[in-house]
């Protein structure tokens, strides 16, 4: 599976805006998902869980200690998406 940066963000943009209504006009990769769009730890694992069924990945606590903004999140998912390639 090869799937580009680009690809996960329109993707993961799309779940922000469809599933928790975020003004996705004012994301950038150093936006804080929790401080600009008030999402809370229950929020996040609902987007993980959607992430890990769109790209059969399994991402795990430790993956999120790192992450601080938007654009942690993208990276992190590119990375565990081309370690299970």
């Amino acid at each position: 599976m090869n799937i580009t940066k680009e690809e996960i963000d329109a993707h993961v943009r799309m779940l922000l805006e469809q599933n928790f209504d975020c003004d996705i006009g004012i994301l950038t990769e150093g936006t804080n998902l929790f401080e600009t769009y008030d999402l809370d730890s229950i929020d996040a694992v609902d987007l993980i869980v959607d992430v890990q069924k769109k790209y059969n990945i399994s991402l795990s606590p430790e993956d999120f200690k790192e992450i601080r903004n938007y654009g942690d999140l993208l990276d992190t998912i590119a990375k565990t998406i081309a370690a299970a390639n």
